[in-house]
């Protein structure tokens, strides 16, 4: 009996991605499945095709370089756990929050709002035109007339818009007339929403009582009602500002937790009205399609307004996102094309893009990480570094993030090697000299290179030559940062084992730098340890030891 021919599995595979891929572009099926369940059938063929590749790669043979063959792809950068993310209040299929009682009113929230994002890189304090101190700088209050405050009618949107104006000084009649324009928006969240006076007059007020309770959340339910009715939530709510006081509300420390929990379910119902939106009743006519502001749209513009903002900004949004994609408002694909976008939308700020992209790979949503590489958020990192390379937060955060995309993901190594992320990784080194974590960092990030196949590290533009010098070069200028010096000597001992480099090594008075930090940080057991094999790899005794110190 003939022998079958082998299988090639990993061509079916790629064979087949690019058969579902058109299907997705021309909106077809393929298998009986399309839409939302077609994108997540994508994502396990990525998965398949990155497993079968560094399956490739532990076996090949006269394909790779000898450092090779027989090891897994590392990660770029030595794991890390997740942020603390903070906690916002979950939300239902339909962007609704699971604790609410009533379209009005809602039961309060079980968790505190968070007066911190997660730990990692948040880059700078936010100083732009999002940050609350900017936008306090802006705002003086009128004083209020004389005399008492007039009752009004609470069910004339003209004389609650009026009481607003004109005692927007006074907390408790500022609060008395959300609360009434609170009642107006849920009974008609068009007509209210669809005044622009009425809404700038509530994002006024509530900057000018950013510490008043009360006030925070009647305008956080009054902006909820609003975004009931799509067209709104869309066409006004979408906005840069309006999405930035809600995220600014949502992370305030506060007593009164429903004030979070309001904010995060306007969110939620801005970002669904915008990829869910209603059906209409059977037998009816389809809804007239939304006017969809002049800007980058709800999730998109989500994303951009959370970069403005302090590092809880970012955690919030990564938080909103596992909800969202949990509760299947939103899938994955669309998360990573829209935070892709967000990179080149105006008011995007680059620490905080590329802070919140290292956490959108570390959240609870498994498929997110391949989505982001598909819909190139490698390329927009190495872009934002490459354009902003004199903000060392930056620098640092997107370092970060690269490391995190790239992680042991086969297709993202490719995608770093493409955008040339070694370059952007070289120029912050060269940038931010004086940054020992950024230093630390990079050195760890430029040693994972040697493991690479050839084909890839030219693609990339990887020198090992370079590396070594910048290694070398941090080494130099942080002699008491013990991390930065275990980093440094264990990335040339990698040098020396995998590329045989020891005149590189050696160079520039490279021994003496080896024995000058052993000597420096004699209880340090892993500088002891990584300097000792670094000597022996360019052929100094074994035995050296620091002067006092042992040979063992």
């Amino acid at each position: 009996m003939a022998r079958e021919e082998p299988v090639d599995e990993l061509a079916e595979i790629q064979a087949e991605l690019q058969m579902v891929k058109k299907a997705l572009r021309n909106g077809t099926g393929y298998l009986g499945m399309k839409g939302e369940t077609l994108q997540r059938y994508l994502l396990q063929l990525n998965e398949k095709e990155n497993l079968h590749l560094s399956h490739k790669l532990r076996n090949l043979s006269g394909e790779a370089p000898a450092s090779m063959r027989g090891q897994a792809l590392e990660p770029f950068l030595p794991s890390q756990s997740a942020p603390q993310q903070p906690q916002s209040p979950a939300v239902g299929t339909n962007g609704r929050g699971i604790s609410e009682g009533s379209h009005g009113e809602a039961a309060l929230a079980s968790g505190d709002a968070p007066s911190e994002g997660p730990g990692g890189t948040g880059g700078s304090p936010a100083t732009g035109p999002n940050s609350s101190d900017a936008r306090r700088l802006q705002l003086q209050h009128r004083d209020p007339p004389s005399g008492a405050a007039p009752a009004f009618n609470r069910e004339s949107l003209e004389e609650v818009h009026a009481h607003l104006c004109a005692w927007e000084a006074v907390p408790v009649e500022t609060a008395k007339a959300l609360r009434a324009l609170s009642a107006l928006a849920y009974a008609d969240a068009l007509k209210v929403g669809s005044d622009e006076s009425i809404l700038t007059q509530v994002l006024r007020v509530l900057d000018i009582h950013e510490n008043e309770d009360h006030v925070q959340l009647a305008g956080m339910r009054t902006i909820c009602n609003m975004a009931y009715s799509a067209p709104i939530a869309l066409g006004k709510l979408a906005s840069n500002q309006i999405l930035s006081a809600l995220l600014a509300a949502a992370v305030r420390t506060s007593n009164v937790k429903e004030i979070g929990a309001k904010a995060s379910e306007a969110i939620a119902r801005i970002i669904a009205a915008e990829v869910a939106p209603e059906e209409a009743p059977e037998g009816a006519a389809p809804p007239a399609p939304a006017v969809v502001i002049d800007g980058p749209g709800a999730l998109c513009g989500l994303f951009s307004a959370a970069t403005g903002g302090e590092a809880s900004w970012q955690g919030l949004a990564a938080q909103l996102v596992v909800q969202l994609v949990s509760n299947e408002v939103v899938g994955p694909l669309l998360v990573a094309r829209r935070f892709t976008d967000a990179a080149t939308v105006s008011t995007t700020r680059a620490s905080g893009w590329l802070t919140l992209a290292k956490q959108l790979v570390l959240c609870d949503c498994p498929d997110l990480p391949l989505a982001l590489i598909d819909a190139g958020a490698i390329a927009a990192s190495a872009e934002m570094m490459r354009d902003s390379l004199v903000d060392g937060p930056a620098q640092l955060a997107g370092i970060e993030a690269m490391s995190a995309l790239v992680g042991n993901r086969w297709s993202g190594l490719q995608a770093f090697a493409e955008a040339k992320g070694m370059e952007r990784i070289e120029g912050a080194m060269k940038e931010h000299l004086s940054d020992g974590v950024l230093q630390t960092k990079g050195i760890r990030a430029l040693a994972s290179g040697v493991q690479w196949p050839e084909d890839v590290q030219q693609k990339s533009s990887y020198s090992f030559k370079r590396s070594v010098d910048l290694t070398k070069t941090a080494m130099s200028q942080h002699v008491n940062n013990t991390e930065l010096q275990t980093a440094g000597l264990e990335a040339l001992a990698k040098y020396l084992d995998k590329m045989h480099c020891i005149e590189e090594v050696k160079s520039s008075g490279g021994e003496g730098l080896v024995k000058a930090m052993m000597t420096r940080h004699p209880g340090v057991t892993k500088v002891q340890t990584w300097g000792k094999i670094v000597l022996d790899g360019i052929g100094v005794d074994r035995h050296w030891a620091p002067r006092g110190g042992t040979t063992s």
